[in-house]
């Protein structure tokens, strides 16, 4: 039968097509299709219909997905955002306090009279270089003395309230309510109901036996009427000393020197005076003009001795203004090229007369002063490359073990950032003057 063989010659070609388009499929696949896509082939003549299956995807796992591409997404910027203000806005100031290096100087200036008329050479200024007569007295104490004797004295009241007066002869006993015993210096007679002042003693002077106000009984006296007849006294008891003083020749040579001081004293407050338009007056006493009256001899007894003298006191009177500019000149160039004076006023100088020639009207002063110094540009000790991308920790390591650096000041920018930034231009060194 003719058309049975039709219909199998075409259920043949049609396999044979099946099975190339497999295998097209398998060797590459339509990006129009899918794997879960069952597809039959259309054969002119015969009616193949294509046979489509849906997708079957879970929803819990789509929601997943998207959740980590989200995250993902969230954190790569946020790392992106950080790195962009690390990089572009992070910034590390550092603020440095330079240490002050003491620097001591001793100079010495020559002071010539301004009527001498000599020109000036180095280290020379003009001032007033002159003597003037100064003289004083005082009286002074000798320290050498002997003890020849020591005594407690006072004075009481004798109350009588017996009907009759009553005689006392000196060194009657006058007992204190301390038990201390006492005497009458003088004879009196207290007459009946009245009062009698006298000077009494103590019967071993001591310097405990200087008492106070206090109430005597007489123990001479008959027991029946010692409640009539007492004494009483107001004032303290004094201890003293019979002492005969000798001038020693110690106390004429202390006092010669004190009176010196007191010319030199005299000097400043007195002839000083006539200089206070100058910033600075010196003195000193020409100890080869001194001349003396002593009112008391070595070994004589005497308790007070006076002292007449008369001297020349040196005056020496500057203005420290070119002073203060050759030492500030002098300490610049003894200083390194990196160092620079820092701290230097009038106040930090002193002076003192080494020696004076009164013929020549000239003197030698000597200027002790004391200055301080610091770098000129702290920041160079500093090295930024030595600072990047450093700790706060490992920075103050660093910082510490610098000696110009006496305190400094981390701060980083923005504040939660802790470590140096890794660009130089991105630090800075400040320097606090």
């Amino acid at each position: 039968m003719p058309e049975e063989k039709n219909i199998a010659s075409i259920k043949v070609k049609v396999k044979k097509t099946k099975t190339k388009t497999a295998r097209k499929t398998r060797a590459k696949k339509s990006p129009f299709l899918s794997d879960n896509l069952n597809i039959v082939p259309a054969v002119p003549g015969v009616g193949f219909k294509i046979k489509e299956e849906p997708l079957t995807s879970k929803p819990g796992e789509l929601k997943n997905v998207y959740r980590k591409i989200a995250f993902s997404f969230v954190a790569l910027t946020l790392v992106l955002v950080a790195a962009v203000i690390y990089f572009g806005f992070s910034r590390l100031t550092i603020v440095i306090i330079p240490a002050q290096e003491k620097i001591a100087d001793s100079s010495t200036v020559e002071v010539i009279s301004q009527t001498s008329g000599a020109s000036l050479a180095p280290e020379q200024i003009y001032g007033v270089v002159k003597q003037v007569p100064v003289g004083q007295s005082r009286e002074f104490s000798a320290s050498g003395k002997e003890i020849l004797g020591e005594e407690v004295t006072g004075k009481v009241t004798i109350v009588n309230n017996y009907i009759k007066n009553q005689p006392l002869v000196a060194t009657t006993r006058l007992l204190s309510s301390g038990n201390k015993l006492f005497r009458l210096k003088n004879t009196i007679n207290v007459p009946a109901g009245g009062r009698v002042e006298t000077e009494i003693y103590a019967d071993t002077a001591k310097p405990e036996m200087a008492i106070g106000p206090s109430k005597f009984t007489i123990p001479g006296l008959w027991a029946g009427i010692q409640d009539k007849i007492y004494a009483e006294s107001k004032e303290p008891m004094k201890y003293s000393q019979k002492v005969k003083y000798i001038i020693g020749q110690s106390d004429i040579d202390k006092a010669v020197s004190q009176l010196k001081n007191d010319l030199l004293t005299n000097a400043k407050n007195q002839v000083g005076q006539a200089y206070k338009d100058y910033a600075q007056a010196l003195f000193a006493v020409d100890n080869n003009s001194v001349s003396q009256e002593v009112s008391g001899k070595v070994g004589e007894e005497k308790e007070k001795f006076s002292i007449k003298m008369k001297t020349m006191v040196t005056v020496v009177a500057f203005n420290d203004d070119e002073v203060y500019n050759q030492i500030m000149a002098k300490l610049a160039a003894t200083l390194a090229d990196d160092k620079a004076v820092s701290e230097f006023n009038k106040q930090n100088m002193s002076y003192a007369l080494e020696s004076f020639d009164i013929n020549q009207a000239t003197a030698m002063v000597k200027v002790d002063s004391i200055a301080q110094a610091t770098l000129k540009d702290s920041a160079k000790v500093i090295k930024k490359n030595n600072l990047a991308g450093l700790s706060y920790e490992q920075l103050k390591v660093y910082l510490n073990g610098l000696p110009e650096v006496a305190g400094y000041q981390i701060k980083f920018f923005p504040s939660f950032v802790t470590k140096a930034p890794d660009l130089v231009d991105r630090i800075e060194i400040e320097i606090k003057k």
